[in-house]
């Protein structure tokens, strides 16, 4: 007996679906600058958390996505005492709101730390993966 499937019936929508490349999901190559310095890391971004980190720190924040636009924060944690990889925000553990917009396989973003907050943040990321 074969077995028929129906196509399936959709209600018309006044939203038209975020493209998958446009929803900020998956593992990112981030680099991010203070007017104190640079630094590189790697983020996971997905169901509205993010989590990554660098040689000498742990990330680890959440995010709302809104069409291509997205905010959120994000909280640096130190690892490993190691003065070669200095924090760029002059202080270890920050916690960083920022806002961002997904192009593709990118997202920009930029934001200020809690404690410091006349210290901008700006930050791409280039996915690696899904």
């Amino acid at each position: 007996m074969q077995h028929q499937t129906s196509p399936q019936q959709t209600a018309p929508s006044d939203k038209s679906p975020i493209p998958e490349t446009a929803m900020l999901r998956g593992l990112y190559k981030v680099e991010f600058e203070t007017p104190r310095g640079k630094a590189l890391g790697v983020i996971h971004a997905e169901n509205g958390k993010l989590r990554g980190g660098s040689s000498a720190f742990a990330y680890m924040g959440s995010y709302t996505q809104d069409g291509q636009s997205f905010t959120g924060n994000v909280s640096s944690l130190r690892h490993t005492p190691d003065s070669s990889h200095p924090s760029v925000f002059g202080f270890d553990d920050v916690r960083i709101n920022f806002n961002g917009t997904v192009k593709g396989n990118f997202a920009i973003c930029e934001g200020t730390a809690t404690e410091f907050p006349s210290l901008a943040f700006k930050a791409v990321l280039t996915r690696v993966a899904d």
